[in-house]
């Protein structure tokens, strides 16, 4: 998934790990141009618990069919189950902020939310390159979203150069339970990725990537509180409507020896917010034998906070805000994977036909932000992922 700081928000987490998917060539290798993907069905369950209260489990299921010598189809479903102590608050808030006289923040009934998700592509051979589209939309009770994503590769130098240039383009709307309004917002992505096969050992891939975004920023479940007069009052936070985001990256994937690999990457984000992280990533993969696979990560993350974010504020602002996201902080992650393939494990049913794959993997995220989180107080998030998922090449 895309940034796990993202995850403190309990129904961004899948949302924009979603939209991330859809541009998975931003972090990763790119096979060659003119490779189809396999005919093949995955089904995942996927895991996310946090100290901030935020549990989700999300399995998914996809599938990928060729069509023809030159055409390939994919569908996925998702479906969110979602559990958040801050969406479960009780806000009051006055009628200058245009709020209504509900107090929930969350539905009376558990879990939170329960979202769904579906998509559809196509990836076709045109000449050298390979185009590929994709949709994805989403629902829940309190918000809609609706992504298109193209991406057009193309080889250069007998293979050994690929370019590949790739869209996306976003329609969300919000309508919180808790407010009297319906509010959207627009995203644009564009990314141009340029990989490059150095040696027989080594492959390299520089990244560039610009996102505009106009309209809601701000989670309508979050409350700003500010004393007046001697009593607290609670006010919608604010962002700008506007957002330009610039992020430049390289990885590489070194072939050490005849069975082990080392993954290196480096990004570095900036946008007009005055948000600026620099983000460092390792793993290793070891082929232990023909029957498995082993992986170690580790990441780390260091932003600077938006020029509005402030730990309190004594009077109503232009923009106010209280998302952890905005503020100064750093995260560091740590990753183990596990890949068993099938056709060497007789006695275990899902795995006695060579032609399918176990992957696990579990993740432990830890964050500190300067200032506590707005609803738990804490500097503090701990966070663990898990994913379990079979996967089945026809």
């Amino acid at each position: 998934m895309a940034e796990l700081a993202r995850r403190v928000g309990a129904v961004a987490v899948v949302r924009e790990g979603s939209v991330f998917l859809l541009l998975l060539s931003c972090f990763a290798l790119p096979v060659a141009a003119q490779e189809l993907p396999d005919d093949e069905l995955q089904v995942t369950f996927n895991s996310y618990f946090d100290n901030f209260g935020v549990s989700i489990v999300y399995p998914t299921m996809s599938y990928t069919k060729r069509v023809g010598q030159s055409s390939s189809i994919n569908a996925r479903y998702l479906v969110d189950v979602i559990s958040a102590a801050s969406m479960r608050s009780h806000f009051i808030v006055d009628g200058v902020t245009s709020a209504t006289e509900k107090e929930d923040g969350g539905g009376d009934d558990s879990p939170d939310e329960i979202r769904q998700e579906f998509g559809l592509g196509m990836s076709r051979l045109l000449d050298k390159g390979t185009l590929s589209v994709n949709g994805i939309y989403s629902t829940e009770h309190d918000y809609s979203s609706t992504t298109l994503a193209t991406t057009y590769s193309y080889p250069f130098a007998r293979k050994n150069t690929i370019i590949q240039v790739g869209l996306v383009r976003s329609w969300d709307k919000s309508f919180p339970q808790i407010r009297d309004w319906e509010k959207s917002k627009d995203i644009y992505t564009t990314s141009l990725n340029v990989t490059q096969v150095l040696n027989k050992r080594l492959i390299a891939q520089g990244i560039l990537s610009y996102s505009y975004s106009k309209g809601l920023h701000s989670d309508p479940y979050q409350v700003v509180q500010i004393i007046e007069g001697g009593a607290v009052v609670n006010y919608e936070p604010v962002h700008p409507d506007r957002r330009n985001r610039k992020a430049i990256g390289v990885r590489m994937n070194y072939k050490f020896e005849r069975k082990a690999a080392l993954q290196m990457g480096v990004r570095l984000y900036w946008d007009d917010w005055d948000v600026t992280s620099f983000t460092t990533s390792m793993s290793l993969l070891n082929h232990l034998s023909e029957a498995a696979t082993v992986g170690l990560g580790f990441r780390s993350y260091f932003q600077s906070a938006a020029y509005f974010f402030k730990e309190e504020y004594a009077q109503p602002e232009q923009y106010m805000t209280v998302d952890s996201k905005l503020d100064k902080g750093f995260s560091h992650e740590l990753q183990f994977k596990l890949t068993l393939n099938g056709g060497h494990f007789k006695r275990l049913p899902l795995l006695s036909n060579r032609n399918t794959a176990l992957n696990f993997k579990f993740n432990f995220y830890y964050r500190q932000t300067d200032t506590p989180n707005w609803h738990r107080r804490t500097k503090e998030l701990f966070a663990y992922i898990m994913s379990l998922g079979i996967r089945h090449r026809f």
